[in-house]
C-alpha cells in the first residue's frame, strides 16, 4: 500500500499527470526507486508505514465477535 501511495504522490509532486503520453524512462525510474526503497525498508522493518498504521487502526476489530 505504501508503494502505491508513493507512486501517486510522486506523480502529483512531479507534475507527471500532465505528460502528453507514457514515458518509459519515468516508469522505469519509479520502478527502480520503489524497489530500492522497499528493499531497504524491509531490511529494517516488518511492514511499511501505511501498512503499520492500517494494522493499528483495525486492531479494535479483533475485539468484536
Amino acid at each position: 500500500m505504501t508503494a502505491y501511495v508513493l507512486h501517486i504522490a510522486g506523480i502529483r509532486l512531479l507534475g507527471l499527470e500532465e505528460l502528453p503520453g507514457p514515458a518509459l524512462h519515468v516508469l522505469l525510474g519509479f520502478i527502480v526507486a520503489v524497489t530500492v526503497f522497499a528493499t531497504l525498508w524491509s531490511r529494517h522493518f516488518r511492514r511499511g508505514p501505511l501498512e503499520w498504521l492500517l494494522g493499528k487502526a483495525t486492531k479494535p476489530a479483533e475485539l468484536v465477535r
